[in-house]
Parts: structure tokens; C-alpha cells; sequence
């Protein structure tokens, strides 16, 4: 070349060990040094993933209540209970006498199971209102599978007075009594008796 000068090679950075013996490139180091950095991340991420997650939440907190305005508190995330498996509910309605009494059940939405002019009418889906018992003692049953809410009634039609008892099974019921009908033998019809009475969640206006 021109000028004198003869042209170098330039070689990579080189470390040696054991007096010159054995030489190994500082770049293939570093490399080898990053592999094994994001081979550990994960694990180290992991590990510690339940303190980041607590975390995070104080954040987000933190950062509603800076951002909300005056008198506006920060929602809140709802959590979903584990739904109850359903309960049974079983409505039964004695008494002790021959007197015709009839049972009378109403859901929430005003929806009725009943006996109307001797014929048995029910409105209530998926449930069960047994015969109409009209010679005495009863028993007449509702019968619901899904335990809803209900109310009921106890309805004198005809006969001597007698003492009712229903009993309720399903989720918050228990055990009632009453007294309808007329005194006396015959009925005395003249003076006042209680022709009906109920018991549960009966929708405003319920009657016989």
C-alpha cells in the first residue's frame, strides 16, 4: 500500500487463562450470561406471584381513590357465591274433623295452586297440589322440588268447626295451627267464625 503502512486485521476482545494456553471470546460470555438471566425469570416471577398480585391491588386502590371525585366512592369488584344446591319444600294440611277445608299456596309473583269449584287449579310451574279432600281430616300437600318462597292458606268451605295444622318442610317453614269454621252442633251459622287464615309469604290481596 501506499504510504508504508501495512493493513492489521482487528481481532475480538480474547480472555486467556493458564498463561496464554487457553483463549475464549468475551461476547460468547456475555451471551451466555443473558441465557441464563431469562431462563431464571419466570422462576423468580413465580415465586413471588402472590406478593406482586397484592400489590398490584393496593395500586389500582390507591389510583381509584386519587382519581374519584368528592362523595364518589370507588366500586368495588363483586365476587360470585358458590350457588346452594336447592332444598324441597312439601306443604301439608290436616285437621279433625269432617269439615271440608281446603289448601291454598301462592309463590312470589302471585302465581296460585288451588281448588276452585272442586276442580284443582295450579298456576305454579314444576309444582304439585294433591286431590281435593272434601269428607274431612285431609291431608291436601303442595309439593315444589326447586324450595321456593310461598305463602298459604287455610280455606273452611263447609262442615263442623275444626282445628288445622300445616306444616311447612322447605327452607324457613315450620309448623302453624287455627281454628275455623263454626261452633256448635249443628254449625251455628249465625254468629262470627274464621273462615280462613295463612301463614308465610302471602302477596298483598291473597284471599279464598
Amino acid at each position: 500500500m501506499s504510504g508504508g503502512r501495512s493493513a492489521r486485521s482487528v481481532s475480538p476482545m480474547m480472555l486467556s487463562w493458564g498463561g496464554g494456553g487457553f483463549r475464549f471470546p468475551v461476547a460468547a460470555l456475555v451471551a451466555f450470561a443473558c441465557a441464563c438471566l431469562l431462563i431464571a425469570a419466570p422462576a423468580a416471577l413465580g415465586a413471588d406471584g402472590a406478593a406482586q398480585t397484592s400489590k398490584a391491588k393496593a395500586k389500582r386502590s390507591k389510583a381509584c381513590k386519587k382519581k374519584a371525585r368528592p362523595g364518589v366512592r370507588c366500586k368495588k369488584r363483586k365476587s360470585h357465591p358458590a350457588s346452594l344446591p336447592e332444598s324441597p319444600r312439601t306443604v301439608t294440611l290436616t285437621w279433625d274433623s269432617s269439615a271440608d277445608v281446603d289448601l291454598e299456596v301462592f309463590d312470589a309473583n302471585g302465581r296460585r295452586a288451588s281448588v276452585q269449584g272442586g276442580t284443582i287449579l295450579n298456576a305454579i310451574p314444576g309444582t304439585a297440589l294433591s286431590g281435593n279432600d272434601t269428607d274431612g281430616f285431609g291431608p291436601e300437600t303442595f309439593s315444589d322440588p326447586s324450595g321456593r318462597r310461598v305463602g298459604y292458606l287455610a280455606c273452611y268451605v263447609s262442615g263442623p268447626q275444626a282445628n288445622v295444622t300445616l306444616t311447612d318442610s322447605g327452607p324457613g317453614g315450620g309448623r302453624y295451627t287455627a281454628t275455623l269454621g263454626p261452633s256448635g252442633t249443628p254449625p251455628d251459622l249465625t254468629h262470627a267464625f274464621t273462615s280462613s287464615v295463612g301463614w308465610g309469604f302471602l302477596p298483598i290481596g291473597s284471599h279464598c
